[in-house]
């Protein structure tokens, strides 16, 4: 997978980021960046910064962009990438390294002459592990409570190529979803999410990780075979604890063994070789 032509990690530390994004050289904000600022000179060469709240435009080339434009591909997925008011601009470069495990699992729980495997991937952004999902097999239903970012994943996938293949695009409330879901009877082999520390549905719906995560993974887990299945759970609040996570992901998995799954930090390295705190990924199979 060459990631490297849409994305880098430049440096960290202090509270931010320098990444390379499509062309341009971007500073976020960045919880994870504790350490002490690295000694890139591209600080100094800053095209597009958040700060204050809000995205600032530090040279003629980003007042000139053609932000039409600002896209880029990695692994046969093409991302578009825009500023957004929370200080996003599309991407999760973190998750690319997953990729080749869909791919694994792919071949392992598909059967010929059966219908294609199904994976359900919630808070699922703009798409980028939907369309990877796709690209490999798989039937996906993305979910997400924004309407805006749903359209923004669709249109990834007309860029991708991938407009084409079995994916449902559906603009609603997680947890409502998937109550929903357990209702119908459905059933999936796979399960994604990447749950924010907070956030709305599209109800005005109050999620908080803290208390909403474990009575959601448990109603995910009704939609799962029991037989062979796997799943990913990612997320970046910097005060949720692998152990806590553990802990967590035993309990809605019921009989299944944590124990065999692999826990661990998610981390982006930069052009030092410093590695920058990502989050966390838990990824495990049945």
């Amino acid at each position: 997978m060459n990631s490297e032509a849409i994305y880098q990690l430049i440096d960290f530390g202090e509270g931010k980021k320098l990444e390379k994004i499509g062309g341009l050289v971007v500073e976020r904000p960045s919880p994870g960046a504790t350490d002490p600022l690295g000694g890139s000179p591209l600080w100094e060469k800053v095209d597009l910064a958040y700060r204050d709240q809000g995205w600032h435009y530090l040279s003629s080339c980003s007042r000139r962009m053609d932000w039409e434009n600002w896209k880029g591909t990695v692994d046969s997925v093409t991302l578009r990438f825009k500023p957004t008011a929370a200080g996003q601009v599309g991407i999760f470069p973190e998750h690319w390294t997953h990729w080749p495990w869909f791919q694994e699992q792919y071949v392992r729980l598909s059967e010929p002459h059966l219908p294609q495997p199904r994976v359900l991937h919630l808070f699922a952004y703009t798409g980028a592990t939907t369309l990877a999902l796709a690209a490999r097999g798989f039937h996906v239903t993305h979910v997400d409570a924004s309407r805006p970012t749903v359209a923004w994943a669709r249109e990834n996938g007309e860029l991708s190529g991938l407009k084409d293949r079995p994916v449902r695009w559906i603009v609603d409330d997680a947890v409502k979803f998937v109550d929903r879901e357990v209702r119908r009877g459905n059933r999936y082999c796979g399960l994604i999410l990447d749950p924010p520390s907070f956030g709305h549905g599209t109800q005005a719906e109050r999620w908080q990780i803290h208390r909403d995560l474990l009575p959601l993974l448990h109603q995910c887990w009704k939609l799962l075979d029991e037989e062979r299945g796997f799943a990913l759970l990612c997320g970046h609040s910097p005060d949720i604890r692998l152990r806590e996570l553990a802990r967590s992901l035993g309990a809605a998995h019921g009989m299944r063994r944590v124990e065999k799954n692999r826990i661990q930090q998610a981390g982006l390295e930069d052009s030092e070789g410093r590695t920058l705190d990502c989050g966390y990924a838990s990824l495990f199979e049945w």
